[in-house]
């Protein structure tokens, strides 16, 4: 059985001319411990179908299927589920990393944990504005992980970093997947990525293909 099924997904927007379809009729289906890489330009459906899978956006047609089960409210699967990593980091300014990581888990144990992993350890005390970019996206890849879920979604997570640290970033998120037997959905549109991951897809005529 599949982690995550999507089946038949149609997702359109209204624009100024009418309405605009992004995804029509779109089949995937991750299996548990794999890694996808989801790429293509700028505007072709990427975030889209990130924010569906997620639940941050509803389709106007079809189903998904998480671990077997229709799903019908993501927001069990986001608090306990779903981990998210966006394009930019979203840490509150005026908190701590430690409290950053709080208002995912009020679980203390796990965030100390996790910072270990992570070695974060020594700045969980330091705010946003103290941090490099790369220190930044490190703290963001453990919050996304600190309820241990099963699915990770990462939307472009390295589009701020340099190479070093895009490289750094993506072997934490990979490496991470393996440690914590979970499957990961990474959009980029960075193709040097694609070898290290499972399966590859990109969308086209607003539908998914595997490359």
């Amino acid at each position: 059985m599949s982690l995550l099924e999507l089946k038949n997904i149609s997702k359109s927007y209204l624009s100024k001319v009418g309405n605009f379809q992004v995804i029509k009729k779109l089949n995937l289906s991750v299996d548990h411990n794999q890694n996808i890489f989801l790429f293509g330009p700028s505007g072709c459906g990427k975030s889209t179908l990130l924010n569906l899978i997620s639940g941050l956006d509803s389709s106007d047609s079809g189903e998904i299927y998480f671990d077997g089960k229709l799903v019908k409210n993501h927001f069990d699967l986001l608090k306990d589920d779903i981990g998210i990593i966006f394009q930019d980091h979203y840490l509150i300014s005026e908190l701590n990393i430690f409290d950053n990581i709080k208002l995912k888990s009020n679980d203390i144990r796990k965030i100390e944990k996790i910072l270990s992993y992570f070695n974060l350890s020594q700045f969980k005390f330091k705010y946003p504005n103290q941090l490099s970019n790369g220190q930044k996206q490190r703290v963001c890849v453990a919050r996304s992980l600190v309820n241990s879920p099963k699915l990770l979604i990462a939307d472009e997570p390295t589009s701020y970093l340099d190479k070093e640290n895009a490289n750094l970033v993506i072997d934490l998120i990979l490496n991470s997947s393996k440690k914590f037997n979970l499957s990961t959905i990474i959009a980029s549109h960075d193709i040097s990525f694609r070898p290290l991951f499972d399966k590859s897809y990109t969308i086209e005529d607003k539908s998914i293909i595997e490359c």
